[in-house]
């Protein structure tokens, strides 16, 4: 042991005077047994700069010498010197030089002496860890052992099997980390050709990637159904994300806009058929999407404008429905986004955003999706939400969906407001005073023309992107013909008068499968219910129709007619509700 105080040599450094830091605790997950065969091996030391003292338990005590090591065995311990690393935050590691007496053994050698000492194997032997250890990392060679050298299973060091409680927190364990595991990148899958009938079957690939070649969703599209329908085909094979409420909160938190979907991590991404089972189970209360206006060509919410309000919602909208944490589709968070830069996406992200893009707006339709409208823009915004292409056809399919409770709209919203006491008051002031009409395509063509000409005389284009102009309109007549598939439509308390009434005529007489329509708490007078009187006949489905609370109530003359002609259609009177 003197021998090898002498033979040691103090490390160098560049300047005196700096801070030491003393530790007095053993290295997190060292035992002192192997504190005591790190020094018996370790020569003259770690190749770093040490200093100070270090105790450590069961006996051991050392302490800092300037001329090396010095040992002694006093009763019931072990008593050596063991350097304490300098902590310093003031000075950068590349300025420390520390002189190392030549043929010293760093932690990489002893590592691969020790590793090379265990192996019984003669081939692992002759690897050449010396050669090895100078061309690659250390991590390299950690990762190379780890994956030569078999490793025993837990239960067999122990000898022991787990207790009955301790299988149960396992398995326990194992139904958490399966159900909240991050969204995986898609990697392990291959949506191919197979030459089957009709050449949908997705079957594992090669090469890790992705390859959707011809491929196009079997299932049918439909506004009522959850699982089965193919916005839930689109989710679960990864075209459209469905994105976990506690981003937008990390982003609220944080101060930082919400990204486009390749920048935000996995973490915060739902697995495909995780989010579909949970929107089957919970409907509307789990699933929700955003029609807002964009603020910029680069970001739709540079200022963050859009997310406070949103986040919000969101905490509003979880304690009504009693969730912890729901699925939000939102565009740019949801479909692979070009970059300011030119576009960067893979070949695999270019075919999932066109699938997901053609689809993603039939959610603002969907009964068992909770559709919320971001009205609100900056004053210094000269293009309002209603003067926007997009946010126009957005509104009119979140007005015209089925279902109730499942639609909300915001105006002038301040997020940090204490008026409301209870979510459900919250939200009842945010549902919309009028709702807009649907529109058969031709009427809907006709209204975005004459909102263009006025636009036009305020120097301001309806659409960013003038190709827009004919995607939009094909869009739209696609989610109508779906719209018009519906067997139950409510608009109570829409603010509806006889004008609207003329318009949602027109849209239900493509309606061959509707068996109840609610207009309860309207403005609907005389000329309504002619109308409606007129339509009666040509729903051979309709069995309930629902007016109470409309001014035709207390018209005599048009109750006498809604009642005549429901009777001579056999229809059940008990249904038409004046």
């Amino acid at each position: 042991m003197a021998a090898l105080a002498a033979s040691s040599s103090a490390p160098v450094l560049p300047s005196a005077g700096r801070p030491r830091t003393s530790l007095s605790a053993t290295a997190p997950g060292r035992s002192p047994k192997t504190t005591m065969w790190s020094q018996k091996h370790s020569g003259a030391g770690i190749a770093e700069g040490f200093d100070g003292a270090r105790t450590m338990p069961g006996g051991f005590h050392s302490a800092s010498s300037a001329g090396g090591f010095r040992n002694s065995m006093p009763a019931g311990g072990f008593r050596t010197t063991v350097p304490a690393p300098i902590l310093s935050h003031h000075v950068p590691w590349k300025q420390f030089h520390v002189t190392v007496r030549p043929g010293t053994k760093t932690l990489l050698d002893r590592l691969v002496d020790r590793e090379r000492d265990r192996c019984p194997d003669e081939e692992l032997r002759q690897l050449g860890f010396r050669r090895l250890k100078r061309t690659v990392s250390s991590s390299v060679l950690v990762a190379t052992l780890a994956s030569t050298v078999p490793k025993p299973h837990p239960q067999q060091l122990m000898g022991l099997r787990p207790s009955p409680r301790a299988e149960s927190m396992l398995s326990e364990t194992r139904r958490v980390t399966r159900e909240f595991t991050p969204a995986p990148l898609q990697d392990h899958r291959s949506m191919t050709d197979t030459g089957t009938k009709g050449g949908n079957s997705p079957k594992a690939g090669g090469a890790g990637k992705i390859v959707f070649q011809n491929w196009r969703p079997t299932a049918k599209p439909s506004l009522s159904i959850t699982k089965g329908s193919r916005l839930a085909e689109l989710i679960e094979n990864g075209c459209i994300g469905v994105v976990r409420s506690s981003y937008f909160e990390d982003c609220m938190l944080h101060h930082r806009p919400f990204a486009m979907r390749q920048l935000i991590p996995n973490t915060f991404m739902w697995r495909g058929d995780e989010a579909v089972r949970l929107w089957w189970k919970h409907g509307k209360c789990f699933l929700c999407n955003v029609s807002y206006a964009w603020l910029s060509k680069e970001h739709p919410d540079p200022k963050q404008l859009h997310l406070s309000r949103f986040v919000r919602i969101l905490e509003e909208y979880k304690k009504m429905w009693n969730m912890q944490e729901v699925g939000v589709i939102l565009d740019y968070c949801s479909l692979f986004q070009r970059t300011a830069r030119g576009d960067t996406r893979a070949p695999e992200q270019k075919e999932q955003f066109e699938l997901g893009f053609r689809e993603i707006n039939s959610a603002y339709s969907h009964k068992a999706v909770t559709s919320i409208k971001l009205m609100d823009v900056p004053a210094s915004e000269p293009r309002k939400y209603d003067d926007r292409g997009w946010t126009f056809m957005e509104s009119i399919l979140i007005d015209s969906k089925g279902g109730d409770w499942n639609r909300w709209t915001f105006g002038a919203l301040d997020p940090d407001s204490q008026q409301w006491g209870d979510p459900i008051v919250f939200f009842m002031q945010a549902k919309a005073t009028k709702l807009c009409p649907p529109l058969v395509p031709d009427a809907f063509i006709r209204e975005l023309e004459q909102r263009k000409r006025m636009l036009r005389d305020r120097d301001l284009p309806l659409f960013a992107n003038e190709q827009d102009s004919d995607e939009v309109p094909s869009r739209y007549a696609e989610i109508f013909s779906e719209l018009v598939r519906a067997t139950s439509l409510v608009y109570d308390s829409a603010d509806w008068a006889d004008d609207e009434v003329h318009l949602l005529a027109e849209v239900l007489l493509k309606c061959d499968r509707l068996e109840s329509l609610q207009l309860n708490n309207n403005r609907i007078h005389i000329a309504g219910a002619s109308r409606l009187a007129n339509l009666i006949p040509q729903l051979p489905m309709l069995r309930s129709l629902g007016l109470k609370g409309n001014p035709l109530c207390q018209d005599r003359q048009a109750t006498e007619l809604l009642k005549f002609v429901w009777t001579r259609e056999s229809k059940p009177i008990r249904n038409l509700v004046l």
